[in-house]
């Protein structure tokens, strides 16, 4: 297997620090506002890549991707206002309760998307103390220092610095001038704790007064907390790689001399019908929610599965037309597959499969290439077609190759069409009873009891959808 590492530029072979278990640490949402399918398209690909790895590959995966709730200034600059507190200040209500609201929501479409949870999602937060930690061992270790209760990397001191983005000091001086302090050691040295302002919310005691931490510092603490010093796979979409990642790399090597991760991987942007990136800073997105109302979620990862993670995707109605086009043929193929059963077993067919299940995991096994992954598929659909067409075909080809689809979707997550589960009227009436009790802990604002239940939902093979008028309606999987 191999992955394309955005350090070197090079497809590397994938060989876990640890065998038999992978560590994937990726960059989550700022809950400042909703979320949109910018993120979707991000979110969707690595939840593809860790099921690959878990349902394929028999590897143990620790999936970490953090949620920042503070840290993050408007422009992703080291000063301004902090994008939280701005939009909570605007729409008058406590930063907390902004975050609060948007983490509910950002859960309730990665689960109408299919998207598994990770094992863990780490607040920014909710290691504060960790963080203060890190910023004391920077300054120790000679690699950070102190401007009126800002603390900077001091970006000089740091060897290889441009390593991934290639944005190097020298590269950096000769573009456009940045403003910034002149008495900083650089024009480049980036803030790892700031100083609140009198009228800031989100902010902590520290050595250095009130403040709170740099956007940088908080995936620094976290994914080494939960993953080591050094893991396999740094993930988040391609515009992060300068400068969030560049300067986590440059934390990592201040705090313990490592690179934090062997592999880099980043995702292609989605862009809006204008070809520009859809971004919630540009107010040119569309949320999850109205998303899924359009289009539904089953067309939302196909949108993202039709390319290559790394590859751009341009959103528009023309392409979930022949998004709805290609899910009709799969749908035509196992409902004729299973219309046409006699009773001779047939070895044109099994060699099909056999075929399709080695051209399947080679594509997958090729940097997660989820668009030739998806040919295979329709080229297996082509010749199986002229097979069951002519010649006759048993139940147990029927059950292989069901099988084999649904393997192929515990990863996709796309093919609804597949036989049902049995079971379903059994477990009906539970199901409408603990959507009764949840709507009531909802109602009364007992957030966390809701999502108590919202577990024992899901668990039944369920998945739910809450909607604009109180009600909620759900599908069994």
């Amino acid at each position: 297997m191999k992955i394309y590492n955005t350090l070197t530029g090079e497809k590397e072979e994938f060989v876990p620090v640890q065998q038999g278990k992978v560590g994937i640490y990726v960059c989550g949402v700022t809950v400042y506002a909703p979320l949109h399918l910018g993120h979707i398209r991000s979110y969707v690909a690595y939840d593809v890549m860790v099921e690959y790895l878990r349902k394929f590959k028999n590897l143990d995966v620790m999936y970490i991707r953090n949620i920042t709730d503070v840290g993050s200034v408007v422009g992703d600059a080291d000063e301004g206002e902090d994008k939280i507190e701005l939009k909570a200040f605007e729409q008058k209500m406590h930063p907390m309760e902004l975050v609060d609201r948007n983490i509910f929501g950002m859960w309730q479409g990665l689960d109408a998307v299919r998207c598994a949870r990770p094992n863990i999602s780490p607040r920014a937060s909710g290691h504060i103390v960790e963080i203060i930690e890190a910023v004391k061992k920077m300054i120790d270790n000679g690699f950070a220092y102190e401007l009126d209760g800002n603390i900077y990397c001091d970006v000089s001191k740091i060897k290889d610095y441009g390593i991934l983005s290639g944005n190097t000091t020298e590269k950096l001086s000769a573009g456009a001038r940045i403003k910034s302090d002149e008495r900083k050691h650089t024009p480049y040295d980036f803030a790892v704790w700031k100083k609140a302002q009198k009228n800031s919310v989100l902010k902590w005691n520290s050595p250095w007064g009130m403040g709170y931490p740099g956007w940088h510092i908080e995936c620094s603490v976290m994914s080494t907390k939960y993953l080591g010093q050094t893991f396999d796979i740094h993930g988040g979409g391609r515009e992060l790689a300068f400068p969030h990642h560049e300067n986590e790399i440059a934390q990592n090597m201040a705090l313990c001399g490592k690179q934090p991760a062997k592999y880099w991987v980043h995702t292609g942007m989605l862009n809006a019908s204008d070809g520009t990136k859809m971004s919630k800073s540009k107010g040119n997105y569309v949320t999850v929610e109205d998303a899924l109302k359009k289009y539904g979620a089953v067309k939302l990862r196909w949108l993202v599965a039709f390319a290559h993670y790394r590859a751009p995707i341009t959103f528009s109605d023309s392409l979930f037309v022949q998004i709805g086009k290609e899910y009709e043929r799969l749908e035509n193929f196992v409902y004729n597959l299973k219309a046409g059963i006699k009773t001779s077993f047939s070895e044109s067919l099994e060699s099909e499969l056999e075929t399709l299940k080695q051209n399947f995991t080679t594509q997958m096994d090729d940097d997660f290439n989820t668009a030739n992954a998806l040919a295979e598929i329709f080229n297996f659909i082509k010749n199986a077609n002229v097979i069951i067409a002519k010649d006759e075909y048993n139940a147990k080809n029927v059950q292989n190759i069901l099988e084999f689809f649904e393997k192929m979707n515990a990863v996709f997550k796309v093919f609804d069409f597949l036989e049902e589960k049995q079971g379903k009227t059994d477990v009906t009436a539970e199901i409408e009873k603990l959507i009764a009790l949840r709507n009531t802990y909802r109602q009364n604002r007992d957030f966390e009891k809701a999502d108590e239940v919202k577990k024992q939902i899901l668990s039944l093979g369920a998945e739910i959808t809450d909607n604009k008028d109180g009600t909620t309606t759900f599908r069994i999987k």
